[in-house]
């Protein structure tokens, strides 16, 4: 294996959650259609990954997201973005933005609502600039 080749840590039908050499976590969206319970279960590990490894940062690559629904919303806005979902602060997030409008409109709101405090977001129309942000960052 390369030594820049990400591995897989979890998968499921809504993404995978990876490792990435450089120190940090992957969080890839699947185009497929979600079953209850598999974002939460998404976002959990990729919370476990951030903590195994000590990490702050990590690219979500929303690109083949489906648009969330609001069940998935509201989850995503009480445990993930309200910190209920096990996971180190301060957390940086690099958010390559999904292609379809839908969801693009969802995540840009969910995002503009999360507490900076804890949490900062970038968002980026391509992978490579994501990134790059995060290349910027401190690994810890």
């Amino acid at each position: 294996m390369a030594l820049s080749t990400p591995f897989i840590f979890f998968e499921n039908t809504a993404g995978q959650v990876l490792s990435h050499p450089n120190g940090y976590a992957i969080l890839r969206y699947l185009p497929n259609q979600r079953q209850p319970g598999e974002l939460a279960r998404l976002l959990t590990a990729l919370g476990q990954l951030l903590l195994r490894g000590g990490w702050h940062r990590f690219l979500a690559d929303n690109r083949q997201m489906p648009p969330l629904n609001e069940e998935e919303k509201a989850w995503f806005a009480s445990q993930w973005l309200g910190h209920k979902v096990p996971r180190p602060a301060p957390l940086y997030g690099a958010v390559v933005l999904p292609t379809e409008v839908m969801a693009r409109l969802s995540i840009s709101q969910m995002l503009s609502a999360a507490d900076t405090t804890t949490m900062v977001y970038r968002s980026f129309t391509e992978q490579s600039q994501a990134e790059t942000y995060l290349a910027g960052l401190p690994w810890r």
